[in-house]
């Protein structure tokens, strides 16, 4: 559905972009009836698609279930590099000592402002 949402606002903004002046060519005219007609009949020829051509869709289904868990690795990957699980839990990376963790308190010798 995401495709078929960016295919259409792509198509949108494609529209709205005017023809290059250099081509001197006449764009045909059409109505918005006709596009809308247009429109309709090839949704109704998407619709049926899995119907005509079931394996077809069962590969692309395929297809996309394995771009789908990349897409999950990648995202987990990167979580993992830059310090979190998954969940937002920072991952103990095991580098600093307890010292490092925990240091004690100082405070200013001498009447100095700390800064």
């Amino acid at each position: 559905m995401f495709l078929i949402r960016t295919a259409f606002w792509l198509s949108l903004v494609i529209l709205l972009i005017p023809g290059n002046p250099e081509t001197r060519e006449e764009a045909p005219r059409v109505s918005a009836l006709q596009a809308l007609s247009a429109a309709q009949a090839t949704f109704t020829d998407m619709s049926s698609f899995c119907d005509r051509n079931p394996g077809v869709c069962t590969t692309g289904e395929a297809a996309f279930r394995v771009f789908g868990d990349k897409a999950r690795n990648g995202v987990r990957m990167i979580y993992d590099y830059f310090g979190s699980d998954i969940d937002g839990d920072v991952i103990d990376r095991g580098t600093l000592r307890d010292d490092d963790l925990h240091p004690t308190w100082r405070g200013a010798a001498n009447n100095e402002q700390p800064v």
